[in-house]
């Protein structure tokens, strides 16, 4: 799945920050990750900074920031491309270019605790699940975050009965390198990580989900809008066709 060469050793985990629009605030979030990584003794690690931006917004310094960080660590590989597609496609460019042996997915806007990714991987590191993720056990993000992610996940439990995943979008999720070659992923947009959960079914991944605590975005609104709400439902329903004799 990724570019690197067969002689080369793989980092154990590699991470995949998602930083859209992150800007100066990606420098916090490194620094933090990096120090839980460090306190838990995990210094074999890859971070992969996807800063994709619109040619639109020359506002967004996001992607000059993360060279600048990977410039000064060698650990940090970056994705800077001009979008071609949404959070799926920004996803999905990061995972391909991953070289451990674990992959965590995580959004770089702070609402998700880096140290989730920490919890996770020792998780896996017992050897007896394939896939592990969050689920939000407490929101500080407002009403309307609550209600419409409790919605889509009723209707993701009916739709897909086999599924007992509590919390669909939740973040981070860490995948084996096995587990995540097995997948088919081809969303570009906001069901992503819906479509991680449906190959999770079919393949029969091994799985766990652990709690956090999801903060609230204080330096900018959520990209979360109706129009996403919709296209998340519509893709639901479609992929509930698509996978109607194999789940």
């Amino acid at each position: 799945m990724s570019n690197m060469n067969v002689t080369d050793k793989r980092p154990s985990l590699s991470i995949v920050v998602l930083a859209y629009k992150a800007g100066e605030s990606i420098v916090q979030f490194l620094t933090v990750l990096k120090n839980d990584l460090k306190t838990a003794g995990i210094d074999d690690f890859q971070i992969i900074l996807v800063a994709n931006y619109h040619v639109t917004d020359p506002s967004d310094q996001t992607a000059n920031i993360a060279h600048n960080l990977a410039r000064a660590d060698p650990r940090i590989k970056v994705i800077a491309e001009a979008k071609m597609g949404m959070m799926g496609w920004d996803a999905r460019m990061g995972l391909v270019a991953a070289d451990g042996e674990s992959i965590a997915l995580i959004d770089g806007d702070g609402q998700m605790p880096p140290e989730d990714i920490v919890r996770g991987y020792k998780v896996m590191a017992n050897g007896e699940v394939d896939f592990v993720k969050t689920y939000r056990a407490s929101r500080e993000d407002g009403i309307y975050r609550l209600i419409s992610s409790k919605a889509f996940n009723l209707l993701f439990r009916i739709l897909f009965p086999r599924s007992r995943f509590r919390d669909i979008n939740s973040k981070p999720k860490l995948l084996t390198r096995s587990a995540l070659e097995k997948m088919n992923l081809s969303c570009d947009g906001w069901f992503l990580d819906g479509e991680i959960i449906i190959e999770a079914l079919r393949l029969q991944l091994r799985y766990i989900e652990i709690p956090t605590v999801f903060q609230e975005n204080e330096w900018r609104g959520s990209f979360v809008k109706f129009s996403t709400i919709f296209e998340m439902i519509f893709s639901l329903i479609k992929y509930r066709f698509k996978k109607l004799k194999s789940l």
